[in-house]
């Protein structure tokens, strides 16, 4: 009888060692699990920092440079987009260091801006760090992270509205842009990289 008892205490003993582990993994099996946009944006993360050393200096160099005046950029705005002529040109007052060129007819045009990077405003900082983290807009819409030419470009798609944007930074230092009904990768076409050219002084 006495060795029954001891067996079973011995079998109880050995029983609760062996729960033991599966009531820690139990535990840990109440913890919520990471989703895939989740550990999407946790790894995008780590690539930012991972590279920001690297970029640290340019950073550096844009932040200690003053910015084109709105005023100083317009010359810039090309003359033609696509065929259309300027239609109109817009300076953004109060130390603004953007300015946008209207082509076409009023009702469809096709808006071009040229925006100094340079100053505080840590405008193509932002500009690679949504490009690594590859974020997307509201429902109906859609961005598109894509290399063009060497380019690192971020297209914003609109296909309720037919209205589509493409941005890119050029020199590293100014964010240009262009919107309108056309594909991205027809607005990219029309991109006068010539008349960018004239912006190289400011390198």
């Amino acid at each position: 009888m006495e060795t029954n008892v001891i067996y079973l205490l011995i079998a109880l003993f050995l029983g609760a060692c062996q729960d033991s582990p599966k009531t820690e993994n139990k535990e840990d099996g109440d913890l919520p699990p990471i989703s895939v946009v989740e550990m999407a944006k946790v790894k995008a993360k780590e690539n930012i920092k991972e590279q920001e050393p690297s970029n640290k200096d340019v950073w550096k160099a844009l932040k200690s440079t003053t910015p084109l005046s709105s005023e100083q950029i317009l010359p810039f705005l090309p003359k033609m987009i696509n065929g259309h002529k300027m239609a109109n040109q817009y300076a953004y007052p109060g130390g603004g260091q953007m300015a946008t060129g209207g082509y076409g007819p009023a009702d469809n045009q096709h808006n071009f801006s040229i925006e100094d990077g340079a100053g505080s405003k840590a405008i193509v900082k932002n500009f690679f760090n949504s490009y690594i983290l590859k974020l997307q807009g509201p429902v109906e819409t859609e961005y598109i992270y894509l290399e063009r030419d060497g380019y690192e470009t971020i297209a914003f798609l609109q296909p309720k509205i037919s209205r589509n944007q493409i941005a890119f930074i050029y020199n590293n230092r100014f964010r240009i842009s262009l919107e309108g009904p056309d594909k991205a990768i027809d607005l990219w076409s029309y991109i006068d990289f010539e008349n960018l050219k004239k912006l190289d002084q400011y390198k």
